[in-house]
């Protein structure tokens, strides 16, 4: 009790003493300007950002061009609380963290703690939220519980994505050419071009396409026989748009199709001494490490998705600034996979392979009262209609391996079948008052009925006893909450706004889909309190929060021992707790500065019956020893993917050097400290702290017509996974008891890329 009330008092302290910097006179010479305003839509209206109480970082389309990122696994680069991690075996989908807190659970039937949305349209599931970034006007990062407003869940925080609209009475072409050299085990070549077009159609109306396609070789190479383990992604948008007296109209359309695994392929990190996989692995010339990007697989590695949706926003002027909005929305995402379990030349366990299929509906009617005023309010009725179906086949040999296999029992093999059908319907409503000219009282909340029904069908056809009890089932669950969120703002100066904010998050009920029986629902009870500055005439933007958010009923995935599966569970309580500074700064005209720091101790609170890792020391109680029953206690430890510090900081010198050129220079870090994929203390699969650099040198040539730049990405190639992975078959293997084996993925993040960059806008 008393720690907590230290890190509040410590806080507080700083957040005052935050807001009492001055703001000084600019000097007589001194050449005029600061930094420019950024609009977000954190509250689903454009509003400043530093006129939002509201935790949110925000990336422009400018500054993902000129950082070179153009996928969500190199957000956290401009973000220090989020964090992102590769969906295992599922191509192209991340699952995002905030303030240390996300979902990293396979199977249809769960949702994100933290949600995704694009363009005003929520994604029920992480592989909907693939988007090659192109075309965007922002990208921002919503930390805390944002349920009230932004459509189901967002327990821990939201993605807000949202791409260029149409642009009325204006014809532009823009194109986007990036080629770089990727120090990968393949020949690492990376290219993309991107292309967009914006063209009036009357007077009050206009189109906008784009499209795009992208090459990447393989971060993985299979020595054992020729594959391609890279990818190739192309897709396309169009928008229209028609603004009218009172009515408006916005459709958009979207495809895309990814070919080849990519980031998805499992590379052994980590192989039993002297074990089954140790050995034929080394026979093929793989020896398992942390640099390890070779595997020897002879079944064939593939993976493939296809997604795409349309949508159609109504808007209606009531009048006096109200309006009424309506957006409706269908959502597709397929996709198909084969690997090689075992990734050795061994027939030891060939076949896995599978696909999901999954579709959406949505439907949110909005209300919205004018953006001035003493009393401003939004309020709505909201649908969402979800179908997933997942199935997967599994199976091998294991006959050389088990030396009395039963009769008819010398296979692995599985087939599963899992399809979620979810219906949820809320009613929300937020608003502000202005008790003063300079206080506003904040209030919102959100109703929220959920209806589940799961079904399971898993046969174990030639199985040996671990996986033999299996069947059907179809259960459903029902489920109302009410969750809100409460708040006090306060404007210091017209330069500084503080706040402090309460809010309950929830994150609807689901089931395991092992034993096939609900999971509880998620709940979030999170305190806020910042501070957001303006200051030196603009030449210096800060911003300080500081967060403390408790968990009940965190559902998360543990192996479950022998049964060779994933459970998903409640994980008992949990706790984050941190400070976030975020600042940019112009102290010259030319040069400018942004930057963040985010410490955050995130902890499981009573996470217990977590299945031992193969050698973990041993006890008859107390946590993180491997208790007789063969599990552990995890409670105190650091959550799965929650480095406690990560900082940014990014420096960029433009200079004219005619009327219609300008050169520039850019260098940007990032640091983020030790972190585990596992809530265990398994020494193999931490990763130790990092330091990432890029930089980039470029011309700006007739006006900004052409940009042209050479950069790198990961100055010193830190080989940092995407993901690690135990291999759940060490046990049939036999290699449990000399360590287990392990997998790891890579990404783009993942290695040292050199390249150049070009940018054409007509």
């Amino acid at each position: 009790m008393m720690g907590s009330l230290r890190f509040w008092l410590l806080g507080g302290t700083a957040v005052v003493l935050c807001g009492s910097i001055p703001t000084f006179a600019q000097e007589t010479g001194v050449a005029t300007g600061g930094l420019s305003d950024i609009v977000v839509t954190a509250r689903k209206r454009s509003e400043s950002m530093q006129k939002v109480p509201v935790a949110v970082s925000v990336a422009s389309a400018d500054a993902l061009e000129q950082h070179q990122i153009f996928e969500a696994a190199q957000l956290p680069q401009l973000a220090p609380s989020l964090q992102v991690q590769t969906v295992n075996s599922q191509v192209g989908a991340k699952n995002f963290s905030i303030r240390g807190v996300g979902t990293a659970v396979y199977g249809p039937q769960v949702e994100s703690s933290v949600a995704v949305v694009i363009d005003d349209v929520v994604m029920s599931r992480p592989s909907m939220g693939v988007v090659q970034f192109f075309d965007l006007d922002r990208v921002e990062v919503l930390r805390g519980p944002q349920g009230m407003l932004f459509g189901k869940n967002a327990s821990a925080g939201l993605i807000n994505i949202v791409t260029a609209k149409p642009k009325i009475g204006k014809t532009e072409f823009l194109a986007h050419a990036t080629w770089g050299k990727t120090n990968s085990v393949t020949s690492g070549n990376e290219a993309t071009l991107e292309m967009a077009g914006n063209v009036p159609v009357s007077s009050n109306s206009a189109l906008r396409v784009s499209g795009f396609v992208t090459r990447q070789d393989g971060f993985a190479k299979n020595v054992y026989q020729s594959e391609n383990l890279g990818l190739t992604e192309y897709g396309a948008r169009a928008k229209y748009l028609v603004e009218g007296d009172v009515l408006q109209l916005y459709v958009a359309a979207d495809i895309a199709h990814e070919e080849g695994p990519g980031g998805s392929v499992l590379i052994r990190r980590f192989a039993a001494p002297g074990g089954v996989i140790d050995t034929a692995s080394r026979a093929d010339g793989v020896i398992p490490s942390k640099d390890n990007g070779l595997v020897s697989g002879n079944a064939r590695t593939t993976n493939s998705f296809d997604l795409g949706g349309i949508q159609a926003t109504l808007g209606y002027d009531l009048g006096d600034g109200y309006s009424l909005s309506n957006i409706t929305a269908y959502r597709s995402y397929k996709d198909s996979l084969q690997f090689d379990t075992d990734s050795t030349s061994l027939s030891l366990f060939d076949q896995n392979q599978g696909g999901r299929d999954y579709w959406q509906f949505s439907n949110e009617l909005r209300l919205t009262s004018p953006g001035t005023g003493p009393f401003t309010f939004q309020a709505g009725l909201y649908y969402l209609y979800v179908n997933a179906r997942e199935f997967l086949t599994q199976g091998g040999n294991l006959e050389t391996l088990l030396p009395a296999p039963p009769a008819g029992m010398s296979n692995l093999g599985v087939v599963l079948d899992f399809q979620a059908r979810s219906k949820s319907a809320a009613a929300f409503a937020e608003g502000q008052w202005a008790i003063t000219d300079k206080v506003k009282l904040m209030a919102g909340g959100r109703f929220t009925h959920d209806e589940l029904r799961f079904y399971s069908s898993r046969t174990n056809p030639n199985a040996f006893a671990p996986l033999a009890d299996l069947g059907v089932d179809n259960v459903a669950v029902k489920n109302d909450d009410f969750s809100y969120r409460l708040g006090l703002q306060y404007e210091v100066n017209n330069q500084t706004l503080a706040y402090a904010t309460y809010s309950r998050g929830y994150k609807g009920p689901t089931f395991d889909q092992v034993a096939v029986t609900p999971v509880d629902e998620e709940i979030a009870k999170s305190y806020e309190i910042g501070i957001k500055s303006t200051l030196l005439d603009n030449r210096l933007r800060l911003n300080l929060a500081l967060f403390r958010t408790d968990f009940s009923g965190y559902q998360a995935q543990v192996l479950a021992g022998s049964t060779l599966a994933y459970r998903t569970v409640n994980a008992g309580d949990l706790r984050t707790r941190g400070v976030e500074l975020e600042f940019s700064a112009l102290p010259i005209d030319g040069l400018t500065f942004n930057g963040g720091l985010t410490y955050n101790r995130a902890e499981y609170r009573n996470f217990g019956s977590v299945p031992c890792y193969p050698g973990q020391p041993t006890g008859t109680s107390g946590t993180n020893v491997c208790l007789p029953n063969g599990s552990t206690n995890v409670s105190g430890n650091q959550l799965v993917v929650a480095p406690k510090l990560t900082g940014t900081l990014a420096g960029r010198y433009e200079a004219a050097v005619s009327s219609d050129a300008t050169i520039y220079v850019q260098a940007d870090g990032y640091y983020r400290s030790a972190f585990r994929y596992t809530a265990d203390l398994d020494p193999q699969m931490r990763i130790g702290g990092s330091v990432i650099v890029g930089a980039s040198i470029g011309a700006k040539l007739f006006g900004d017509s052409v940009d042209a730049s050479l950069f790198v990405r990961n100055l010193f190639d830190k080989r940092i996974p995407t993901w690690i992975t135990a291999d759940p078959v060490a046990g049939a293997y036999g290699d449990a008891a000399g360590g287990g084996d392990y997998w790891h993925q890579f990404g783009t993040t993942s290695f040292r890329t050199v390249g150049i960059s070009l940018n054409y806008r007509m």
